[in-house]
């Protein structure tokens, strides 16, 4: 299905007036139809955009595209000179800040303004660095929905030290 669909996505850029260094388009889940385009571009800002938001629309008509072909659902991918990467790391930075004040301060926090995208992207990573005491959870609906880092003191019986051995 790749060489299928490497020309138009090659065209869907070219046709947009996007200079292209490289290109790849690489297939991330064949039967669930999960492809991941990475481009190296001179013109980054203008399929980027504004936070990203041309970016979020090029990936949008690109994935509805390719789902013309495929005749099913197809989720497309575009990665724009490491854009995304760099924008997880800067999350994942703010993510670790957030929650070494919540044990410092032994407190729980809310963070706002965190897209749905954003929100997944912290419960996936303060899931897998399975810190004690440390859960994340959202609540709320629609724009008022906010990621809740909550801090639980870890509450051991008085006769244990910290690494669970008897005094």
């Amino acid at each position: 299905m790749q060489a299928v669909l490497f020309p138009l996505v090659q065209n869907f850029f070219t046709q947009m007036g996007i200079a292209l260094d490289t290109i790849e388009l690489n297939c991330q889940d064949e039967v669930a139809h999960i492809y991941e385009v990475r481009i190296q571009t001179p013109d980054s800002k203008i399929l980027i955009g504004v936070h990203g938001q041309t970016l979020d629309h090029t990936k949008h008509l690109l994935s509805r595209m390719c789902e013309k072909i495929i005749g099913s659902h197809c989720t497309v991918h575009v990665e724009v000179n490491d854009y995304l990467k760099a924008k997880d790391e800067r999350l994942y930075r703010y993510i670790d800040s957030k929650i070494a004040e919540a044990q410092l301060k032994e407190i729980s926090m809310t963070l706002h303004q965190l897209t749905s995208y954003e929100r997944k992207k912290a419960h996936d990573y303060i899931g897998s660095k399975n810190i004690p005491g440390i859960v994340a959870q959202s609540e709320g609906e629609g724009d008022e929905r906010r990621l809740h880092i909550n801090y639980q003191k870890s509450i051991l019986p008085p006769d244990f030290s910290e690494d669970g051995i008897w005094i």
